[in-house]
C-alpha cells in the first residue's frame, strides 16, 4: 500500500514533469506573426461581429477590409457579391445605385487581380428608370478566365462620359477567388458577328449580307452577356433611339 508520503512525492514529480514538458513544447513552438485580419481569424483568435468585423490578437486588433463600401453606401450599394466573398465565373452581380451613377442606363464593373492587372469588365444595366436622384436597381454578369492570385478587387466605376476627374468616382470591393475560379460551364466571350456585325453571340453566326440602316446602330453598341446569361446588345437609350429612328 502506497503511503501518503510516497503519494505526495509521486504527485510532485508528475507535476514537475508536466511543467517541464509544457516549457519544452512552448519553446520549440514556432511563433507565427499575425499581419492581417485573415491571418488573425485563421489563427483562431476571437472575432467581433461588428461591421466591418474586428479580430483581436494578443496586443493587436485587425479590421476586415471592406474597401470603401461604408464611404459610398449612400451612393451605391451592392447586394451580391459582398466584400470578402469567394467568387468564380460566371459571376452574377446585383445592387442599386443613384441614378447619376449611370449614363445611358449603364456603368462599367472591372475585376482586377491582387497585382493590379485587369481581368475582366462587365456592363451593369439599370433595371428601371435611371434618370432620377433615387436608387435604381442594377444587374450584371461578369465572366473571367483563370486568375494568378488568391485575392482580387471589383471596381464599380461611375460612368463618366465627360472624362473629367472631378466627375469620376468608384466603389472598391475586395474579393477572393474560389479554388476553382472558373466553372466548367464558363460562357465564352460575346462578340459581334454576322455579315454586318448585327448579331451579338458567343460563336460565329452566318447570315445573308444585306444592309439596313438599323445595322449601323450596332457599330457603337455594347455586345455582352446580359442578366439572363445570354449574349445580346445592351439596351441603352442611345441604342433604342437609334433603332427607332432607323425604322
Amino acid at each position: 500500500m502506497i503511503s501518503r508520503k510516497n503519494l505526495a512525492l509521486f504527485l510532485c514529480l508528475a507535476l514537475f514533469a508536466s511543467v517541464v514538458i509544457a516549457l519544452v513544447v512552448f519553446q520549440n513552438k514556432k511563433y507565427v506573426p499575425i499581419r492581417s485580419f485573415e491571418e488573425c481569424v485563421k489563427a483562431g483568435y476571437p472575432v467581433l461581429e461588428s461591421y466591418p468585423r474586428k479580430c483581436k490578437a494578443p496586443n493587436s486588433e485587425f479590421v476586415e477590409d471592406v474597401g470603401n463600401e461604408i464611404e459610398k453606401q449612400d451612393i451605391i450599394r451592392v447586394s451580391v457579391p459582398r466584400p470578402g466573398d469567394s467568387i468564380k465565373s460566371p459571376l452574377t452581380i446585383s445592387g442599386e445605385a443613384r441614378g447619376y451613377w449611370f449614363f445611358e442606363a449603364s456603368f462599367p464593373i472591372h475585376l482586377f487581380d491582387a497585382s493590379g492587372n485587369k481581368i475582366a469588365t462587365a456592363i451593369a444595366t439599370a433595371q428601371g428608370e435611371w434618370m432620377t436622384q433615387d436608387f435604381v436597381p442594377f444587374k450584371a454578369v461578369l465572366t473571367f478566365n483563370s486568375v494568378p492570385t488568391e485575392r482580387g478587387m471589383l471596381i464599380f466605376e461611375k460612368d463618366n462620359p465627360s472624362g473629367l476627374s472631378e466627375n469620376a468616382d468608384e466603389l472598391r470591393m475586395p474579393v477572393e477567388f474560389s479554388a476553382k475560379a472558373v466553372s466548367s460551364d464558363t460562357p465564352k466571350e460575346c462578340l459581334p458577328t454576322g455579315c454586318s456585325g448585327q448579331i451579338c453571340a458567343d460563336e460565329d453566326v452566318v447570315t445573308t449580307c444585306e444592309w439596313t440602316e438599323q445595322y449601323a446602330c450596332y457599330q457603337d453598341a455594347q455586345c455582352g452577356r446580359q442578366t439572363n446569361g445570354k449574349c445580346g446588345w445592351t439596351q441603352t437609350s442611345q441604342l433604342t433611339s437609334c433603332l427607332d429612328n432607323a425604322q
